[in-house]
């Protein structure tokens, strides 16, 4: 199944494990944000990352940059990324994440990433608050990054192409 920035490869979107979960306001986000609109102030997108924001509830996490086509923010907890079509009625009204979650070594193709520091095939990634090359999305998004070493890994980069990259999903990978 493939979305705009997401595309799950091996072994395909039926076969993994995926969950709906309540969504919660993160830092900098008004209280009545509807992110499930996708006329609303921040939409989520398929392939934006969500992680647990306790009882039950996720949220995006940071959503600091403090230059414009900078990363900041590596997260340090596990992260879900967010599929779901846009504009999904049910999901506007209940306002539930529908994330994948498992199991490990599943393979997606992901087009919302950060590339300033080079990713090369075999580099592990982990999650990053990021607006684009030089501001380009307009919006912070939670999205992929070459790990510092210090966060929470998410996968390892088995392919990369111009605009997108393949990542092994392995959940705390060294």
């Amino acid at each position: 199944m493939a979305g705009k920035y997401i595309e799950f490869l091996i072994p395909g979107y039926s076969t993994l494990f995926t969950k709906d979960r309540a969504y919660t306001p993160g830092a900098g986000e008004a209280a009545g944000l509807n992110p499930f609109d996708p006329k609303s102030a921040r939409p989520l997108i398929e392939g934006e990352w969500l992680q647990d924001a306790g009882s039950n509830k996720l949220t995006r996490g940071g959503l600091g940059v403090a230059v414009s086509g900078t990363k900041a923010n590596e997260s340090t907890i596990p992260q879900y990324v967010y599929f779901m079509e846009e504009g999904r009625y049910d999901a506007q009204a209940t306002k539930r994440a529908h994330v994948a979650f498992g199991p490990a070594a599943f393979v997606f193709r992901c087009k919302l990433f950060d590339d300033t520091v080079t990713i090369a095939v075999g580099d592990s990634v982990s999650v990053w608050d990021y607006d684009g090359p030089a501001g380009a999305w307009g919006k912070v998004r939670r999205c992929l990054a070459k790990a510092s070493g210090s966060g929470f890994n998410v996968g390892k980069v088995i392919n990369k192409g111009a605009d997108y990259i393949d990542v092994l999903y392995l959940p705390g990978c060294p």
